[in-house]
């Protein structure tokens, strides 16, 4: 009965994977994972026996989403294998790692997402000087090089260099956290040096985001495959269970 009860918590497990891929198919950068699975054997003096299932880990996919052009300046995708590092806010702030390249302008010329951390670039924090704003025509080149025109019809860079691109030796070992961002681990190793990057980490696509890489087929496939393998389990319990009152009621 045990042995059923480790089946459907692996199905479960498998479930909400499944589930929690599907329900990000349409996030920025998104990255989908896949549940593993191993089996639990007890040993003894004859030998090994099967006492059921056990989640082993539940790893990411880093494959490349496809590239959806916006038409939004500061939207940037990465083709490749980079990440973009950004700051959060304030003194002391963590240092994460996305995928997601909706960037903005904020009111004092840094350049941040969604959530106000700064983008960070080959030199330090990316960011405008603020007499500079509103800008125009900002363009970004596939070294990451942004230049745009002052409210004064000046071409200017930010300061902070490029935009900077690093990776990781082991990208499995990235702890994953909400919103489409990472943190390194040491299991993930330390990031590249985001000055001089290795030469395969990939480009910037300007006026673009890289959508999730989620196969909505797959998923769904996925799921039924899940939804059949907990029903089996379930049978196997009260299977189990028929068996043992049989049992009891011999007289």
């Amino acid at each position: 009965m045990y042995i059923g009860v480790s089946g459907i918590k692996a199905a479960n497990t498998d479930l909400q994977t499944t589930s929690h891929n599907v329900a990000n198919a349409g996030t920025t950068g998104f990255k989908n994972s896949r549940a593993e699975f191993g089996d639990l054997v007890a040993s003894g003096c004859g030998g090994g026996f099967g006492i059921g299932v056990h989640t082993q880990d539940v790893n990411q996919l880093f494959q490349q989403g496809s590239v959806i052009t916006t038409g939004n300046s500061l939207d940037m995708a990465i083709v490749g294998c980079g990440f973009f590092t950004v700051q959060e806010a304030g003194e002391g702030g963590n240092t994460l790692y996305t995928r997601a390249g909706n960037f903005h302008v904020d009111a004092e010329g840094r350049i941040v997402n969604n959530l106000g951390q700064q983008l960070m670039g080959t030199d330090g924090p990316l960011q405008f000087e603020a007499d500079s704003l509103p800008l125009t025509n900002i363009v970004i080149s596939d070294d990451g090089t942004i230049e745009a025109t002052s409210s004064g019809g000046e071409i200017i860079s930010p300061e902070g260099g490029r935009v900077g691109l690093v990776d990781f030796p082991n990208r499995q070992g990235l702890k994953q956290i909400s919103d489409t961002q990472w943190m390194e681990t040491t299991e993930s190793g330390a990031p590249s040096d985001i000055a001089n990057p290795p030469a395969n980490i990939g480009t910037i696509l300007g006026g673009a985001l890289e959508a999730s890489n989620v196969d909505l087929t797959d998923q769904l496939v996925n799921m039924i495959i899940a939804q059949r393998n907990f029903q089996a389990n379930a049978k196997t319990i009260t299977t189990e269970n028929t068996l043992t009152e049989t049992v009891i009621n011999i007289r």
